[in-house]
């Protein structure tokens, strides 16, 4: 039980920083391209979006322990980068879907249009967060949590 408990949360911290920093990333490369090609004060409109994002992804961060268990199953020859961005791209599509669902008047090629700076920045934060620097940060926030240990002699 501890084994699988021990397993389960470091995978919850880098989907939840994944989450986090690509939602981040995705709303300043959103409210830049705005800044950059229509006026500045289009730009909020990036804030907006982002939120939007944040609260359509967030339900299906709690789906990366199962998608991660059952992958490393089926594909356990693959690295841990690799299933990430395997990840990383169908939730990107899963929240896609659900953004069509949810807004029907939206065209695929306007909600691609706002959603591929978050599909950029949740790359980005792989490649970073399965990085040999990535691992040693996130090692860090761990060990740093993890200091209050109780000894039972």
């Amino acid at each position: 039980m501890f084994n699988a408990y021990t397993s389960v949360q470091p995978t919850i911290i880098r989907t939840l920083l994944l989450w986090l920093f690509s939602n981040l990333g995705g709303t300043f490369l959103l409210g830049l391209g705005f800044a950059l090609t229509h006026r500045l004060n289009d730009s909020t409109i990036a804030v907006a979006a982002g939120l939007l994002a944040a609260i359509i992804t967030l339900p299906l961060v709690p789906l990366a322990v199962p998608f991660f268990a059952v992958l490393g199953r089926v594909c356990s020859g693959w690295s841990r980068r690799s299933m990430a961005l395997l990840g990383v791209t169908l939730f990107f599509i899963l929240a896609n879907e659900l953004l069509r669902f949810m807004l029907p008047f939206v065209s695929l090629e306007g909600l691609l249009e706002m959603s591929s700076p978050y599909l950029a920045a949740g790359l980005i934060t792989v490649f970073w967060l399965y990085s040999p620097g990535g691992k040693t940060s996130t090692t860090a926030i761990w060990s740093r949590r993890n200091t209050h240990h109780v000894e039972v002699g």
